[in-house]
């Protein structure tokens, strides 16, 4: 249902003074944060229209009024998000043009940033390694029978895993299975049960290190999502309730909860509040963006109760979604 503008104007200037606040709202502070030219009773008139219509609430010991999961909801599709000052602007830009580091260390120092900048929890999702195209493979002998794969996708993103042969190997054939891998997976996309190439002429150490490598291709590809999470100190601020505290920290342990936290089904920001988040959490709001890594894409987002500042989160998470997809190209 579309408010007109006036009933809209009431609504926006409600929510981000309970945001601010915390508190019900009266009729003439709408008035004044609103600039609209009609008196306080017009304004009260029109709140009891919003109330019965399940947009605001009025708490029994006050006077004011706070926003419903209705309200917020109305508010947050129809508001454009806030700009940035340009400190804010140059502190992301310069975070990511000097940031040359390891990729793990990458996605975790940015949930760190995230959360600095916006106040909030921040939550950035690993891109995963299935379905990236491999750009680079190594085998290299650690032990006469154990050998270390590496593999390197698009973005950046390493993955290692420690193979041990009933048998140990000599150097000359763990590199002729290093070069009979790499001639069948560089350049193609990481897939969970890659294709036993044709290995005509190959010794059968060579042959049967192929054999495990591939296995641990499987492994690498249903391995799960790492989950960088910055700025959880900020969460006992914001949620006083430890039993609430509790099961937000749990939602964010499990790759799947993050991907419901974080609205992985979409491609654009979203933002998600309360029930529709998850059924037993009624103040949570999350705002989240995609980020390109390669030829794929994944996400982060920040996490608050519903007075977050969402003008600025959509903002801030939008940009450093930007920064990082760009940073993380070829």
């Amino acid at each position: 249902m579309m408010l007109d503008e006036r009933k809209a104007a009431i609504l926006g200037a409600l929510v981000e003074d309970h945001i601010e606040t915390g508190a019900p709202v009266s009729s003439r502070v709408i008035l004044e944060r609103s600039g609209l030219d009609c008196s306080s009773a017009t304004i009260r008139n029109e709140l009891v229209v919003l109330e019965r219509e399940g947009y605001v609430s009025k708490p029994h010991t006050s006077a004011g009024r706070v926003p419903t999961d209705r309200g917020y909801r109305y508010y947050v599709d129809h508001l454009s998000p806030g700009l940035l000052r340009a400190s804010t602007r140059g502190r992301i830009d310069q975070f990511f043009s000097s940031f040359h580091a390891e990729f793990g260390r990458v996605l975790r120092e940015t949930s760190d940033l995230l959360s600095e900048v916006t106040a909030y929890p921040a939550v950035v999702l690993g891109p995963g390694l299935r379905g990236r195209v491999l750009r680079d493979l190594h085998l290299l002998g650690v032990e006469p029978a154990v050998v270390l794969l590496v593999l390197v996708g698009d973005g950046g993103r390493v993955h290692q895993s420690v193979i041990k042969l009933p048998v140990p190997v000599t150097p000359a054939e763990v590199a002729e299975a290093h070069e009979a891998l790499v001639a069948s997976l560089a350049g193609k996309p990481i897939v969970d049960r890659p294709e036993v190439p044709d290995l005509p002429g190959l010794a059968p150490a060579s042959r049967s290190l192929v054999v495990r490598a591939l296995e641990a291709v499987t492994d690498a590809a249903d391995a799960g999502r790492e989950i960088y999470v910055g700025g959880t100190s900020r969460m006992v601020e914001l949620w006083e309730d430890l039993a609430k505290l509790h099961r937000i920290l749990a939602l964010l342990e499990r790759e799947a909860t993050v991907l419901q936290l974080l609205d992985g089904s979409v491609e654009g920001t979203t933002v998600r509040l309360g029930p529709e988040i998850h059924a037993g959490e009624e103040d949570l709001a999350v705002v989240s963006a995609p980020y390109s890594v390669g030829s794929g894409r994944s996400r982060m987002g920040v996490l608050g109760p519903l007075r977050m500042d969402y003008r600025r989160a959509i903002r801030v998470v939008e940009e450093v979604s930007d920064a990082l997809g760009d940073s993380l190209a070829p």
